[in-house]
């Protein structure tokens, strides 16, 4: 009697353990294997990817020709060396001549500090999961499930600072919502001393020509629009992510860049003039840059803290003196998304 009255209590027993077990092996498998990463974004490019010319011009220009008279670029190779020729007028409507070089070597080193490869995120994604393996694995007898609940979470912390690390060291960032953009301060920054010997030669052509700051400035934004090709780059190149941007010493040594690039390259070559403070400017689906100084008659400028900055158009591809912007990009100001300010120096 004792034995049949007791069997049905043993199997309800029984099967509540197994419940609970199975619930609690559901609960691990939904902690140590989250849902796929969602899709990585780009930051909206100034043109589509077709580059449509004739929509080009109406976006990144007021004037009618889409190149100025008088700009050439010579691409080429000497010895271990890449080297590049931009000949071009400035502003002041003098023709002007600048070059850049870098060795190969240097040059090799210097483009692979950029985008990411989908097996450097495998190799962080697979240190995650081991990571949360052995973090639920080792807490939970000790402290039970609240107490695995929080390792995980720390391991997926440590994972999310050593993915924006990884995505930092590229000339990356991530931002809400996984989208993965070009950190554009970062990658300013970081050039500056690459481009310094271009910079220095501008400042001898001023120097010669008896230029001020602002003609010195003009000459720069020149070369930046007119002699340097506007070009989408493409968002995986060689099985790199490389957030559509070309780092600005490529861009110089291969003669073209969009509108984020473009920026990059004018920006870090001003950086070597410490009295030169600029921002980066991002709007729905392009990117320019303002110049900190006292905004002339006409000039369209934003204020950030306080002070104002006078917009520059790096994109080009035709001549805009700083202060005057396309068409387009006033629209995109003056839309209902607004800008973003992104400070550089």
């Amino acid at each position: 009697m004792n034995t049949a009255e007791l069997k049905p209590v043993y199997l309800i027993l029984l099967a509540v353990c197994l419940a609970a077990g199975a619930a609690l092996c559901l609960d691990l498998e939904r902690r140590l294997y989250a849902p796929p990463d969602g899709g990585v974004i780009l930051r909206a490019q100034a043109s589509s990817e077709e580059e449509e010319e004739d929509e080009e011009e109406v976006q990144y220009t007021s004037r009618e020709s889409r190149t100025e008279a008088g700009t050439s670029q010579r691409i080429f190779k000497e010895g271990a060396a890449r080297k590049a020729e931009y000949r071009f007028i400035n502003f002041n409507k003098d023709r002007l001549t600048i070059s850049f070089s870098m060795r190969d070597a240097d040059y090799r080193r210097y483009t692979a500090g950029y985008g990411y490869s989908d097996a450097d995120l495998d190799i962080l994604k697979a240190w995650r999961e081991n990571a949360r393996q052995a973090a639920w694995k080792a807490a939970l007898p000790k402290g039970g499930k609240a107490a695995a609940d929080a390792a995980v979470a720390a391991v997926d912390l440590d994972y999310d600072t050593r993915l924006r690390a990884l995505l930092r060291s590229r000339g990356l960032a991530l931002r809400a919502g996984n989208l993965v953009e070009c950190d554009m301060p970062v990658i300013v920054k970081r050039n500056v001393k690459t481009l310094n010997p271009l910079a220095m030669a501008f400042q001898k052509l001023a120097a010669e020509k008896k230029y001020a700051e602002e003609d010195l400035v003009g000459a720069v934004v020149s070369l930046v629009q007119t002699a340097i090709r506007y070009k989408v780059p493409p968002a995986v190149e060689n099985g790199l992510h490389t957030g559509g941007l070309l780092p600005p010493g490529r861009a110089l040594l291969a003669g073209w860049g969009d509108c984020d690039t473009k920026t990059g390259l004018l920006a870090a070559i001003l950086g070597s003039w410490s009295g030169i403070r600029m921002v980066g400017i991002a709007v729905p689906g392009h990117y320019l840059m303002a110049i900190r100084r006292i905004p002339g008659k006409g000039d369209m400028f934003v204020r950030y803290e306080g002070l104002e900055y006078v917009l520059v158009e790096p994109a080009g591809p035709a001549w805009l003196e700083p202060g005057q912007v396309g068409v387009h990009t006033k629209e995109l100001l003056a839309g209902r998304e607004g800008y973003r300010v992104e400070p550089f120096f």
